[in-house]
C-alpha cells in the first residue's frame, strides 16, 4: 500500500471514529473529514448517497451496521417505507422529542433539515446495503424468547420476525439485540410512541407493560438476534 492510500484510509478512520450523527459543520476541517467519510460509501452514486454520507454514516457506518457504542442500530435489514415514515417522525418532531430520549434528539436534529425527497432517497440508498447479521450482545433463554415472541411479537411482526408490511410492522430480524431491547424500554418508560401521530408507536406503548421482566427481554431479545434477515 502506498503512502498515498495509507493517508486516504487514515483520515476516513478518524473521520468515522470522530463524527457525530448529523453535527453541523462548523468548520473546514469537519467538511473535510466528511468528504474523506463520504468516499467509504459502497454504492457512491446511488441517489441519496451523499446524504447518506453527511447524516449517516459517522453513526451508522458505511455498510448501515451500527454502533452500539453510539447506540445507532443497523438499517439493513429495515422496510425502506418503514425507514421513510421514522426519518419523518424524527424530522417532524414525532419521534426523539421526549428530553429524556438522548439518542432519538441526536436524529431529530440529524433529520431536521431533511426534505420528502430526500428522505425517499436515502431509504433507498439504505435498501442497497447488503442484509447481515449483527454480532449478539446479550444471552438469554432462547427457548423463552421464542415462546414469547411467538405469542405476543408474531402477530404484527411475523413468525420469522421480517415484519408486515400490511400492518407497517418493521422486521425485528437483523436489528441489533441491544438496540430492540432498548427500544422496548423506551415504549414502556413513555419515551417512545407518545405522539398521538404515531399510531405504530401508541401501539407499542399499550402493548409494552405485558413484560417487565428484564430476563425474558433479554430472552426476546437474544432470540431475535438469531433469526436471520431478508436476504
Amino acid at each position: 500500500m502506498d503512502i498515498g492510500t495509507s493517508r486516504w484510509l487514515a483520515l476516513i478512520l478518524v473521520a468515522i471514529a470522530l463524527g457525530g450523527c448529523g453535527e453541523t459543520e462548523n468548520s473546514t476541517t469537519n467538511v473535510s473529514d466528511r468528504v474523506q467519510a463520504s468516499q467509504a460509501l459502497i454504492n457512491p452514486t446511488q441517489a441519496g448517497a451523499s446524504d447518506y454520507g453527511s447524516q449517516c454514516l459517522s453513526c451508522h457506518g458505511a455498510q448501515g451496521i451500527g454502533q452500539e457504542s453510539l447506540q445507532a442500530p443497523a438499517l439493513t435489514s429495515l422496510d425502506p417505507v418503514y425507514i421513510a415514515r421514522q426519518l419523518r417522525h424524527f424530522r417532524d418532531g414525532v419521534r426523539g422529542a421526549h428530553p429524556e430520549d438522548t439518542h432519538g434528539s441526536m436524529m431529530a436534529a440529524s433529520s431536521a433539515g431533511l426534505s420528502d425527497p430526500s428522505i425517499a432517497d436515502l431509504a433507498s440508498y439504505i435498501d442497497t446495503l447488503p442484509n447481515v447479521l449483527p454480532a449478539t450482545t446479550i444471552k438469554g433463554d432462547l427457548a423463552q424468547g421464542k415462546d414469547y415472541h411467538l405469542n405476543l411479537c408474531s402477530a404484527c411482526h411475523g413468525s420469522n420476525a421480517l415484519g408486515n408490511v400490511a400492518l407497517e410492522a418493521p422486521a425485528l430480524a437483523g436489528l441489533n439485540d441491544w438496540y430492540v431491547l432498548s427500544q422496548y424500554e423506551k415504549f414502556r418508560g413513555g419515551l417512545r410512541g407518545a405522539h398521538p401521530e404515531d399510531r405504530w408507536g401508541v401501539q407499542m406503548v399499550r402493548l409494552a407493560p405485558a413484560i417487565t421482566d428484564t430476563d425474558i427481554l433479554e430472552s426476546i431479545a437474544a432470540y431475535l438476534a438469531t433469526l436471520p434477515p431478508e436476504a
